[in-house]
């Protein structure tokens, strides 16, 4: 019944995931296996529109992982055109940083971990071994995955290096803490008992009707004086019945907006007018309220270690590749993409 809602933060250079896209991208040019800027033919697909460290970003490059990234973005539907700038602006960046950072981990002596790669590549050579393409070109196939799988690594030990970052004094935790309060409110709880009536979304009308009118009919019995835990366990569908309808406390937003909206306007002991949610047709009755309290520094001391650290992370690693581009050189010979980039920066 409640929905807990959760974000998961995904590096910007983690690579677009092989799977289905391998076998149909594999053959084309890998992004660091870099052009030489001579080498560029104006107008065509290799047009060079930009160059990082010395090595060209052709049209054809930026056109192919823009595509990718479109595809994993958007594959819900069609974006607004806005967002596919910003998307098109997003990827030429990446591609430039990539270049750079690319550099910077050969500068710095960084090795690919054969043993890894080794093992990446069994993998792919086992999931793709009955593919007749893989079998026709399975050594090239190899070692451009190999080639790919080299970079990834490099990149990635390069983005551990720098985001990695001494431990925080209690100075600088409990500065942390004042001054991002907001991040350590424990939300208001609400305690719930709940009746819910499960109708299939797809039910017709006429079933949903049914369960809208036999929800009243329970409501009117409740507010008669009829006993909420003893309905829930007779009529309830939802797995709180077996403990007459006891949802125990819930902080605020695990609900449906519909839910909470209802949830918000009540009284304790009240009993609420039959809801119409995604599950069914719901009743509720707040059995109690707690509101929202800030938490003391003692309580969210690991929760605040861990903001810190992800901040100063963070920090750290778009300084050093902001550091990378600067120093570059970085050249865009595209005129839209310069004035996109030059909008966004």
């Amino acid at each position: 019944m409640c929905v807990a809602r959760n974000k998961t933060i995904r590096p910007i250079l983690t690579p677009v995931a092989l799977g289905a896209w391998l076998l149909a991208t594999v053959l084309t040019a890998l992004p660091g296996q870099a052009q030489q800027v001579q080498g560029a033919v104006s107008g065509t697909g290799d047009e060079v529109i930009a160059v990082a460290g010395g090595v060209a970003i052709t049209r054809a490059e930026l056109e192919s992982a823009y595509h990718r990234a479109a595809r994993q973005k958007f594959y819900h539907g069609k974006p607004p055109q806005g967002e596919l700038e910003a998307l098109r602006r997003s990827v030429a960046q990446e591609l430039i940083e990539r270049r750079l950072l690319l550099q910077e981990a050969q500068r710095e002596g960084i090795q690919p971990d054969s043993a890894r790669i080794d093992a990446e590549l069994d993998g792919y050579r086992q999931r793709y071994a009955s593919s007749p393409r893989w079998q026709q070109q399975r050594h090239d196939m190899e070692r451009r995955i190999s080639a790919y799988l080299g970079e990834k690594d490099v990149l990635q030990q390069l983005e551990t290096r720098v985001r990695t970052v001494t431990s925080p004094s209690e100075q600088q935790l409990h500065a942390f803490y004042t001054a991002n309060l907001d991040k350590f409110i424990e939300p208001a709880q609400h305690h719930l008992s709940l009746i819910l009536l499960k109708v299939p979304p797809s039910a017709p009308r006429e079933t949903w009707q049914a369960a809208l009118a036999r929800a009243a009919e329970l409501v009117a019995e409740l507010r008669a004086g009829g006993s909420f835990a003893g309905l829930a366990q007779t009529h309830s569908d939802d797995g709180s019945a077996a403990r007459g309808g006891d949802m125990g406390y819930l902080h605020t937003g695990m609900l449906s907006p519909a839910a909470q909206e209802v949830i918000e306007a009540l009284e304790q002991g009240a009993i609420s007018d039959p809801v119409r949610l995604l599950e069914g047709v719901a009743i509720f009755r707040l059995e109690g309220r707690k509101l929202a309290r800030q938490r003391n520094f003692d309580d969210v001391r690991a929760r605040a270690e861990n903001l810190w650290t992800r901040q100063q992370s963070d920090g750290a690693w778009q300084a050093f590749k902001q550091r990378l581009v600067a120093q570059g050189p970085v050249r865009i010979l595209d005129q839209s993409l310069l004035a996109d980039l030059q909008a966004d920066n």
